[in-house]
């Protein structure tokens, strides 16, 4: 893994000059997506929104949105590089005798570490509320017809009923 958390890589961003903050106030209701539109076509920063009116949380957006800024969160110098390396993860037949079996260790070991750490502390708990809420948060309202405000590109983190295991 590149970054130990979302902070690290934000201030990775900042330091290589691919971060602005932006300080002054500005709406989630259609400024934020108008401001980043034009950022995002323009291969512009990723934008660190400070003061979101009416909400206490910053929001940071286009994180993601060139393909160095996307190479630097996956830790590779191409985007091919992931697939290349899953492909090595993915054995085109059964392996047919012993020697073959002990050969996929190293694979099998690269395939365990890119498993989720899981741990007892993380900085998303520094804040417990007692009263969560969705309204807490600024979702936007993306453009001007839009029935109201919705989460773009969410990573939705899911649990399976029966195995109890998680997918991203």
């Amino acid at each position: 893994m590149a970054y130990k958390n979302l902070r690290e890589f934000i201030s990775e961003l900042e330091k290589r000059g691919e971060l602005k903050r932006i300080s002054a106030e500005v709406d989630s209701e259609l400024e934020i997506t108008e401001i980043t539109d034009r950022v995002t076509k323009a291969e512009g920063p990723a934008l660190l929104f400070e003061r979101v009116k009416g909400f206490s949380f910053t929001l940071a957006i286009n994180l993601f949105g060139t393909w160095n800024r996307m190479t630097l969160a996956l830790g590779v110098n191409r985007l091919d590089d992931v697939a290349d390396r899953i492909r090595t993860m993915i054995p085109k037949h059964a392996p047919a005798g012993i020697m073959e079996k002990i050969a996929m260790i190293p694979k099998l070991i690269d395939l365990a570490r890119s498993s989720p750490v899981r741990v007892k502390n993380a900085p998303c708990q520094e804040v417990i509320d007692e009263n969560p809420s969705l309204s807490k948060f600024p979702i936007m309202k993306c453009w001007p017809g839009d029935a109201g405000r919705y989460i773009t590109f969410p990573g939705v983190v899911t649990k399976d009923a029966e195995t109890g295991s998680y997918n991203l």
